[in-house]
């Protein structure tokens, strides 16, 4: 298993307020910046609190999960660099459940300003994507918590499912297309 970073997060669902978060290669692969919106699968809405001897580890990215693909049929419209935000639902066992467009203007626009090609090549890509399972780690207490950065240690693991929320943006140079994660 790849090394994670400890989410400061006491809630797994919802816009939790969290450190940015990071594994040593997974974040910085095809140029991901930034933070994680961290939740529930899109069809639940229940809220997970962390008792004191609990953390969270986020879900770790296959090195394997591809970028979308530009779509051909856009190219020869020479759009400018178009964005496209998904949530995408992470289950218990690191696969994909499934996707939706997250809007949240300006950064994430919506689907009427957006090609919908875009979200279609976003959704295809995605919903193959495989992770490492989010934990839940439940240690003996809090100060064996405390003492214990960026895994648990030999304790108790609890697969939980997520929402991470991605920005991936789309783009031409010299009329080629090409996609990257990130601002």
């Amino acid at each position: 298993m790849r090394k994670r970073w400890m989410v400061f997060a006491a809630m797994l669902t919802g816009c939790a307020t969290q450190a940015p978060v990071a594994n040593d290669d997974a974040a910085t692969r095809a140029g991901q910046v930034g933070m994680r919106e961290i939740s529930g699968t899109l069809a639940e809405a229940s809220r997970v609190t962390l008792a004191d001897n609990e953390s969270f580890l986020v879900p770790v990215e296959d090195d394997a999960n591809a970028l979308p693909a530009y779509p051909g049929e856009l190219l020869s419209k020479a759009l400018p660099p178009q964005a496209v935000c998904m949530h995408v639902a992470i289950g218990r066992d690191g696969t994909v459940m499934s996707s939706a467009p997250a809007v949240a203007p300006p950064e994430c626009p919506g689907h009427d300003e957006v090609d919908a090609a875009f979200f279609a090549s976003v959704q295809r890509v995605v919903a193959g994507w495989r992770y490492d399972p989010a934990l839940r780690c439940v240690f003996p207490d809090a100060k064996t918590k405390d003492d214990t950065v960026g895994s648990c240690g030999g304790y108790t693991e609890v697969p939980e499912a997520v929402t991470l929320t991605y920005r991936f943006v789309f783009e031409q140079h010299d009329g080629r297309g090409s996609v990257r994660m990130g601002r």
